[in-house]
């Protein structure tokens, strides 16, 4: 089951009161009804892939407006699995339509419905049953989104989700518009919001375990790459010795150099915190690292002068 089907499951198990219903209901209709006319009847159909949204809404029509229904299933194509749930309204259409003003245009009725608090979490809980999704937050990418095919009930429903300051975003798609969330904050929130508790505690630990496991492999990660820094520094410096070594008499070594030579041939694999402590132990002198780091610019600067002078030969 995908996250988005988790969170619908709980939604849909949600008790309402009538202000909420209200609300719901003006969701669904705006979202996802079309009119039919046909023999001079008029039928409201709610379309959904989920049938226990398709339950949700029947029951809210059945509650508000004691209005006759049917239920119908249509197959999709060959491409998706799942079957299309149509809840036909047969009855109590011009009432319904005249509540919803759906035949108007405008978003006056929504604004009425949604004026507390809670009837904005509960219209906002059955757009994103209606057309919401949501990301696993297994996933690289936190996201969460509500579809609509008119930009004026995308924009009223970004609006009811700044109301709780949660900084949504809109998009133009190539069928529609989408209201979305990109942070997971965010989105945990908007969980909180519509009431989904159970999924906002499995979305909060999973995110939490992959964050934690991402932080583990981030440091790891730098560990490794300074560990090769460090190995491939040292390398650098033991060759420049080898080449002072070789073509140099010891007395012609600063001896401080040399001190730092010999540290770094008994210790081939240490990074420079390390090799102060080492050289302070064998020599009971304090050092800085960049005295350390002064004294291996110098190891560099002898090895190149003698390979210049090497070519000039």
């Amino acid at each position: 089951m995908s996250f988005a089907k988790t969170v619908k499951e709980e939604l849909v198990t949600i008790p309402v009161e009538l202000e909420e219903q209200l609300a719901e209901c003006a969701a669904f209709l705006n979202l996802n009804t079309e009119l039919h006319i046909e023999s001079r009847q008029k039928s409201l159909d709610f379309k959904t892939n989920n049938p226990t949204v398709a339950k949700r809404f029947l029951q809210l029509i059945r509650v508000l407006y004691q209005a006759d229904i049917t239920l119908i299933t249509q197959k999709q194509t060959r491409l998706k699995k799942h079957q299309t749930v149509i809840v036909s309204i047969r009855s109590k259409v011009d009432d319904i339509l005249n509540e919803h003003n759906l035949l108007e245009g405008n978003l006056e009725a929504e604004e009425l419905l949604t004026q507390t608090r809670e009837s904005k979490k509960a219209y906002l809980r059955a757009c994103f049953l209606s057309s919401g999704s949501i990301n696993h937050p297994k996933t690289a990418e936190y996201h969460l989104e509500i579809f609509s095919n008119n930009p004026n009930q995308i924009v009223f429903i970004q609006g009811l989700m700044n109301s709780f300051d949660l900084n949504a975003k809109v998009a133009k798609r190539r069928n529609g518009y989408i209201a979305y969330l990109k942070d997971a904050e965010g989105i945990s929130t908007f969980l909180q919001i519509v009431g989904a508790q159970n999924a906002l505690f499995q979305y909060e630990d999973i995110r939490i375990k992959r964050d934690f496991n991402n932080s583990i492999n981030r440091v790891i990660n730098c560990e490794v790459a300074n560990e090769k820094k460090t190995l491939d520094a040292a390398r650098e410096q033991l060759n420049d010795i080898k080449v002072i070594n070789r073509y140099m008499q010891e007395d012609q070594i600063d001896p401080k150099v040399k001190q730092i030579m010999t540290l770094r041939q008994q210790f081939p694999d240490i990074n420079l915190r390390e090799l102060a402590a080492a050289y302070e132990e064998k020599y009971h002198e304090t050092i800085s690292k960049s005295g350390l780091n002064h004294r291996i610019q110098k190891i560099k600067q002898l090895a190149v002068d003698i390979k210049k002078s090497r070519k000039r030969l």
